[in-house]
């Protein structure tokens, strides 16, 4: 059997965490460290925020939690951002300290179109040190991505495709609930959504991620965005976001998600 491979978690928000503890149950995989900037948590024994795990010091930097994974096969688990232009130089900088990097970055999934100069600028660097960089994730990379591609594989003659995901935020951790404008006024929700940076992040990397591996160029896009209400409360319990997109022969990707 191989010897498991060690992994440094940055980032210990809830993902982070809950990645962290799965991999601990995971035989091929090592909980070498993890790296975090809150100077509360700096220091500190992972243990305390993740049961089970390695006596070992969590690191403000990449470049002192490098020691701790040891090896030449170490796995760097990107946990910090939903933005690839925000968090393009941690992953530049994990790939200049010989790490290869999964990250759930939701803009990394797919990023030629969204961030062609970014997306070449890592690939240049991951391809230079023989490196891997992939980003992974449930949404996008799996349900309305990859799983439907998947289940396409097998049929011919597609016309369309349909994905739709209803979920309560009201279950999710906080950061989605804020993602999602959950508890907010309407004339709130609106405000965040006309400032941007607001809503799901990766529909569009999902309907572009699905349309590549259909082998469909995407041309003509609609996407919209309302507030959900439940019950007549005045609170926002969370956002509609709509996207499709259509092919120049009239094939289409519609997603859902609420």
């Amino acid at each position: 059997m191989n010897a498991p491979l060690p992994i440094v978690v940055q980032g210990l928000g809830p993902i982070g965490v809950r990645i962290a503890e799965a991999a601990l149950g995971e035989p091929s995989l090592q909980v070498a460290g993890a790296i975090e900037i809150n100077p509360e948590m700096v220091g500190r024994p992972l243990r305390e925020f993740v049961e089970g795990a390695p006596d070992v010091a969590i690191r403000d930097s990449v470049a002192t939690a490098r020691a701790d994974a040891g090896g030449d096969d170490a796995i760097l688990v990107h946990c910090t951002g939903s933005y690839l232009d925000r968090v393009a130089g941690q992953l530049e900088e994990a790939l200049g300290h010989g790490f290869h990097v999964v990250s759930t970055c939701e803009e990394l999934t797919y990023p030629y179109d969204r961030h062609p100069e970014i997306a070449a600028a890592i690939d240049a660097q991951a391809r230079d040190v023989e490196r891997t960089v992939v980003a992974t994730g449930v949404n996008p990379g799996f349900l309305m991505d990859a799983l439907p591609a998947s289940l396409a594989s097998i049929s011919h003659g597609i016309t369309s495709v349909a994905v739709r995901r209803v979920q309560d935020p009201s279950r999710r951790r906080v950061p989605f609930q804020q993602k999602v404008g959950m508890g907010l006024s309407v004339e709130e929700w609106e405000a965040r959504r006309d400032a941007g940076g607001f809503g799901h992040v990766g529909l569009v990397e999902s309907a572009r991620l699905l349309a590549d591996s259909l082998g469909w160029a995407l041309t003509d896009w609609q996407h919209d965005m309302v507030p959900c209400r439940t019950g007549g409360q005045a609170a926002v319990a969370g956002t509609l976001e709509t996207l499709s997109g259509t092919t120049s022969d009239g094939r289409v990707v519609s997603l859902h998600f609420e």
